[in-house]
Formats: structure tokens, sequence, C-alpha cells
């Protein structure tokens, strides 16, 4: 027997396609694509679906993305595009933004998505977030940068 399906507290407001429509593969969760990325990698990620036609391409400048995500700085935005692109998530050339169908193989099947490059390389390569499966390790008397940064994005 089949669990009977859930009521929404409002049913009055469910949602319905008017003009444009755009979806967020379940996969990008369930199957640990956002593992390890930013709060503004996500968020990027997320806006970059919402705002892509029917190809997934999106025509927002980079001014008005910085806008919509809260960046202060150029940089910012840079970085979470070059994180998105090395995981294979967006395509991004002349300006032009390409959410892309999700890999085949997941981070948690043991696909490897990116590779630290050299320190002179973008903020996010060097203050990428661990996953959710390792854990920092505590070290008693130390805040690691991480942490730190962590407080500051919810004091915002």
């Amino acid at each position: 027997m089949s669990k009977p399906r859930p009521q929404p507290p409002r049913p009055d407001r469910r949602r319905a396609i008017r003009g444009s429509f755009s979806w967020i593969d379940h996969r990008f969760l369930r199957e640990g694509f956002d593992e390890g990325l930013t709060r503004l990698e996500k968020l990027l990620y997320f806006v970059l679906v919402a705002v892509s036609n029917q190809d997934g391409v999106s025509f927002y400048s980079e001014h008005r993305l910085g806008e919509l995500l809260d960046t202060r700085y150029p940089h910012e935005l840079e970085a979470a595009r070059r994180e998105l692109v090395a995981r294979d998530l967006i395509a991004y050339e002349r300006g032009l933004y390409q959410v892309l169908d999700l890999p085949a193989r997941s981070p948690t099947q043991g696909r490897v998505f990116y590779q630290p490059l050299p320190e002179s390389s973008s903020r996010s390569a060097r203050f990428s977030r661990p996953s959710r499966r390792t854990p920092e390790p505590a070290t008693p008397g130390w805040v690691s940068l991480n942490q730190l940064l962590d407080r500051w994005g919810q004091g915002r």
C-alpha cells in the first residue's frame, strides 16, 4: 500500500507554470554535487538556474549578478564562477553563462571535480570548504580560517 500524499498547508496557493520555467535537478543535492561548495557558489548556481532559458543560458551581466548575489567585490563572483566551471556544473564564455546537464557521475561515486590551483589562483580554490562527510579536525585553542569565515557569514 502506498503512503498517502501529504496535503499542502495552502492548497489555494499551489505553484503553476506561467511563462518560463526552470528546475534544479534533484541529483544536485541527493548525489552530493553541492558538497564543498560555498554559500555564494550554491547561490550563484541557483540564480543561474532560475534566470536561464530552455538551453540553460543566462544573459545576466556580471554587474546584475553581483547585485542579486549581494557581492561586494568582482573577484567574489569570479571565484564562484571558476569553482562551478571547474566542477563541470556551468560553462562560461564571453559573458554568457550556461547551466550544464549534471555529469553522469557524482562526487560521491568517486569522481574528483576540483584540483587545487597554485597559491596565486582564485580565492575559492584557497578557501574551499571541506565536504560535509569529512569534518575539520578540532584543534584546542585555535580557530580555523573556515570557521572564522563561517562566523562572519552568519553575522551578515
